[in-house]
């Protein structure tokens, strides 16, 4: 009961209504052949418009490359606003269509049908790129939501104080008035791995935890560094969706990830995950030599 009130505080939007405003955001889509959902990386493109009961895409691509789909192809699409991940049903209605972006720019486009009913989606059926083959594992750090007594005496990060030092903001964690989210100043109530991503969340290995300290629809702050990358740690605000034990001690836990109130701030640490989880991907299914595995 106390879960399914956690989750109610938070104010809503009609599905349907998510979408029409998603689309007039020109928010992007993902769409997957329906029966191939969770087995092959989806598709993505901007929504254009809707007209007459079509609801317009711009041409999608898959991990670097045109993706195309025959008329009638039944799909899987899913879309982000907000805090919440959606997903419906639709199948093809036309390709190489050309639409008008702007009076002077016209794109490639596809058409699919309006969808009679919208649902929050479920992260199951998401593409997620696993990462357990990286020679060195990334390491994440892991807080939960929790209010922190004024007097409390918490262990701080290093070089820390309880006001933060622009990195962070204080010990509870938040978000910077430039979107930047910014984790608690206090030290990480948890280290773990990263086994799996996609752009919409996060599949992580929680280690000296018990099942009994995480809820569903909780939220976490979550940090850790992708290889190869000099731009500095991602941080993200998640929700819990997913909780299994692996083994004594070990707690998986399957995350959405939260867009904060700066979206563009958000799709661009998007950005940097996907690029490297597409190089990946792309380099684990070239069967390359092992030993050069994990050198991303």
């Amino acid at each position: 009961m106390a879960e399914a009130e956690h989750r109610e505080e938070k104010p809503t939007i009609a599905p349907m209504e998510a979408l029409l405003q998603a689309c007039s955001r020109n928010a992007p889509l993902e769409i997957v052949q329906a029966d191939r959902a969770g087995e092959e990386p989806f598709a993505r493109g901007r929504m254009l418009e809707i007209e007459d009961g079509v609801l317009m895409v711009e041409q999608v691509q898959m991990i670097g490359k045109v993706a195309k789909f025959a008329k009638k192809t039944p799909l899987l699409a899913y879309f982000r606003f907000g805090h919440r991940l959606y997903e419906f049903r639709s199948r093809v209605v036309t390709v190489d269509e050309a639409v008008k972006l702007n009076r002077a720019l016209l794109v490639p486009a596809m058409g699919i049908e309006l969808p009679k009913a919208v649902e929050e989606g479920q992260r199951r059926n998401v593409y997620r790129i696993p990462l357990s083959a990286l020679k060195d594992p990334i390491r994440v750090e892991v807080w939960r939501e929790m209010e922190v007594p004024d007097d409390s005496e918490l262990p701080l990060q290093r070089g820390q104080t309880l006001d933060g030092d622009g990195v962070t903001c204080s010990r509870e964690g938040g978000e910077s008035d430039e979107g930047e989210v910014l984790v608690p100043s206090r030290r990480a109530d948890w280290g773990g791995t990263l086994v799996d991503a996609s752009d919409v969340g996060l599949g992580v290995n929680i280690e000296k935890c018990r099942m009994t300290e995480i809820k569903l629809f909780s939220e976490f702050w979550v940090r850790f560094s992708i290889p190869g990358d000099d731009e500095g740690a991602l941080a993200f605000k998640a929700e819990v969706r997913q909780i299994r034990s692996v083994r004594e001690g070990v707690i998986r836990v399957g995350l959405l990830v939260l867009e904060g109130n700066n979206r563009w701030a958000h799709a661009g640490k998007v950005r940097r995950l996907w690029g490297f989880l597409t190089t990946w991907r792309r380099r684990v299914c070239r069967v390359i030599d092992p030993t050069e595995m994990g050198k991303a």
